[in-house]
């Protein structure tokens, strides 16, 4: 499933920061991974980590809130910051893929409701506090499933 062409309804963003390619960084986040990715992320990498991307923000709509999803690139270059000696049990159980442009990053892992999309603080990465999103990167932006939890507080 194409995830940008069906984006929820609650979901904004610039098309213009849609790019398609990343290829190399594409294939060095498959390498490098720590656990295994969603096939439903790999095809969202590659319709948006095009030369020079970042990866595109979604506003949701009334919540003044933004999620931002990273780029293949951008999610090396997170994954090469955040690890540090403190983080490395965190980091070497899970995949950072996007932050809601404050405290909060987005990864995939397992946590304790099993395998799926989450979201913890960037300043104490946690897999055992760490609350659930969604299941998949597709149930979460095309079908809205934990939006209200990405929302909240």
């Amino acid at each position: 499933m194409n995830i940008i062409g069906n984006i929820n309804k609650k979901l904004i963003f610039d098309e213009d920061e849609i790019c398609a390619g990343g290829e190399n960084d594409i294939e060095e986040v498959i390498r490098v991974t720590p656990v295994p990715l969603p096939e439903d992320y790999i095809e969202f990498l590659k319709q948006i980590s095009g030369e020079d991307s970042y990866g595109p923000e979604f506003e949701v709509e009334d919540e003044g809130l933004s999620i931002w999803i990273w780029s293949a690139k951008m999610a090396l270059e997170k994954s090469e910051e955040l690890n540090r000696p403190s983080n490395q049990k965190f980091m070497s159980n899970a995949w950072l893929f996007g932050n809601d442009l404050g405290d909060l990053v987005y990864f995939f892992g397992t946590g304790k409701d099993g395998f799926g999309l989450y979201r913890t603080s960037a300043g104490c990465l946690d897999l055992e506090n760490a609350e659930k999103i969604s299941d998949t990167l597709t149930d979460f932006l095309v079908h809205g499933v934990g939006i209200d939890i990405a929302t909240g507080l």
